[in-house]
Protein backbone atom coordinates (compact mmCIF):
# COMPACT_ATOMS: atom_id res chain seq x y z
CA UNK A 1 0.00 0.00 0.00
CA UNK A 2 1.35 3.40 -0.95
CA UNK A 3 0.29 6.60 0.81
CA UNK A 4 0.68 9.72 -1.29
CA UNK A 5 -0.25 13.36 -1.30
CA UNK A 6 -0.96 15.09 -4.57
CA UNK A 7 1.36 17.92 -5.58
CA UNK A 8 0.78 19.87 -8.79
CA UNK A 9 -1.51 17.14 -10.19
CA UNK A 10 1.03 14.40 -9.51
CA UNK A 11 2.84 12.39 -6.86
CA UNK A 12 5.96 13.63 -5.07
CA UNK A 13 9.39 13.13 -6.62
CA UNK A 14 10.71 11.55 -3.43
CA UNK A 15 8.17 8.73 -3.85
CA UNK A 16 9.25 8.08 -7.46
CA UNK A 17 12.88 8.11 -6.38
CA UNK A 18 12.20 5.60 -3.61
CA UNK A 19 10.28 3.34 -5.99
CA UNK A 20 13.02 3.51 -8.63
CA UNK A 21 15.68 2.49 -6.11
CA UNK A 22 13.64 -0.53 -4.99
CA UNK A 23 12.44 -1.62 -8.44
CA UNK A 24 13.29 -5.31 -8.01
CA UNK A 25 11.43 -5.62 -4.71
CA UNK A 26 8.17 -4.30 -6.24
CA UNK A 27 8.06 -6.78 -9.14
CA UNK A 28 5.00 -9.08 -9.39
CA UNK A 29 3.37 -7.75 -6.25
CA UNK A 30 -0.01 -6.09 -5.73
CA UNK A 31 -0.20 -2.40 -4.97
CA UNK A 32 -2.98 -0.14 -3.80
CA UNK A 33 -3.12 3.48 -2.76
CA UNK A 34 -4.32 5.98 -0.18
CA UNK A 35 -4.15 9.55 -1.47
CA UNK A 36 -5.06 13.00 -0.29
CA UNK A 37 -5.34 16.43 -1.83
CA UNK A 38 -7.89 18.56 -3.65
CA UNK A 39 -9.39 15.55 -5.43
CA UNK A 40 -8.33 12.98 -2.85
CA UNK A 41 -5.03 12.35 -4.58
CA UNK A 42 -6.83 10.84 -7.59
CA UNK A 43 -4.50 12.35 -10.18
CA UNK A 44 -1.39 11.21 -8.32
CA UNK A 45 -2.85 7.73 -7.92
CA UNK A 46 -3.68 7.49 -11.63
CA UNK A 47 -0.07 8.31 -12.49
CA UNK A 48 1.20 5.81 -9.94
CA UNK A 49 -0.99 3.08 -11.45
CA UNK A 50 0.84 3.58 -14.75
CA UNK A 51 4.21 3.41 -13.01
CA UNK A 52 3.11 0.23 -11.20
CA UNK A 53 2.34 -1.46 -14.52
CA UNK A 54 5.86 -0.64 -15.76
CA UNK A 55 7.20 -2.14 -12.53
CA UNK A 56 5.31 -5.36 -13.43
CA UNK A 57 3.01 -4.90 -10.46
CA UNK A 58 -0.71 -5.51 -10.12
CA UNK A 59 -2.36 -2.18 -9.29
CA UNK A 60 -5.68 -2.81 -7.58
CA UNK A 61 -8.93 -1.14 -8.56
CA UNK A 62 -9.86 0.22 -5.14
CA UNK A 63 -8.14 3.14 -3.45
CA UNK A 64 -8.92 5.43 -0.55
CA UNK A 65 -9.21 9.11 -1.44
CA UNK A 66 -9.04 11.56 1.46
CA UNK A 67 -10.87 14.67 0.31
CA UNK A 68 -10.48 18.15 1.82
CA UNK A 69 -13.79 17.85 3.72
CA UNK A 70 -12.14 15.08 5.79
CA UNK A 71 -8.60 16.41 5.77
CA UNK A 72 -9.39 19.92 7.07
CA UNK A 73 -11.01 18.72 10.32
CA UNK A 74 -8.13 16.26 10.82
CA UNK A 75 -5.59 19.07 10.56
CA UNK A 76 -7.45 21.35 12.94
CA UNK A 77 -8.46 18.76 15.55
CA UNK A 78 -7.52 19.57 19.12
CA UNK A 79 -6.34 16.02 19.68
CA UNK A 80 -3.89 15.04 16.91
CA UNK A 81 -4.44 11.35 17.73
CA UNK A 82 -8.23 11.47 17.34
CA UNK A 83 -8.96 9.34 14.28
CA UNK A 84 -12.75 9.74 14.42
CA UNK A 85 -12.62 12.27 11.56
CA UNK A 86 -11.60 9.40 9.29
CA UNK A 87 -14.53 7.15 10.25
CA UNK A 88 -16.28 7.73 6.91
CA UNK A 89 -13.29 6.15 5.15
CA UNK A 90 -13.44 2.87 7.13
CA UNK A 91 -15.69 0.88 4.74
CA UNK A 92 -13.52 1.74 1.76
CA UNK A 93 -10.34 0.97 3.71
CA UNK A 94 -11.72 -2.43 4.75
CA UNK A 95 -12.55 -3.23 1.11
CA UNK A 96 -9.08 -2.13 0.03
CA UNK A 97 -7.40 -4.24 2.74
CA UNK A 98 -9.50 -7.31 1.88
CA UNK A 99 -8.63 -7.05 -1.82
CA UNK A 100 -4.96 -6.43 -1.07
CA UNK A 101 -4.84 -9.52 1.14
CA UNK A 102 -6.43 -11.67 -1.56
CA UNK A 103 -4.00 -10.49 -4.22
CA UNK A 104 -1.02 -10.90 -1.91
CA UNK A 105 -1.85 -14.57 -1.42
CA UNK A 106 -2.66 -15.17 -5.09
CA UNK A 107 0.51 -13.52 -6.39
CA UNK A 108 2.73 -15.11 -3.74
CA UNK A 109 1.52 -18.51 -4.90
CA UNK A 110 2.09 -17.57 -8.54
CA UNK A 111 5.61 -16.28 -7.79
CA UNK A 112 6.51 -19.53 -6.03
CA UNK A 113 5.91 -21.60 -9.18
Amino acid sequence: MVLTPEYNHGYPAVLKNAMDHTFVEWRRKPITFVGWGNVGGARAIEQLRQVAVEFEMAPLRHAVHILPDVLRPARTAEDPFDTSVFASLEPRLRLLARDLGWWMVALAEARSQ
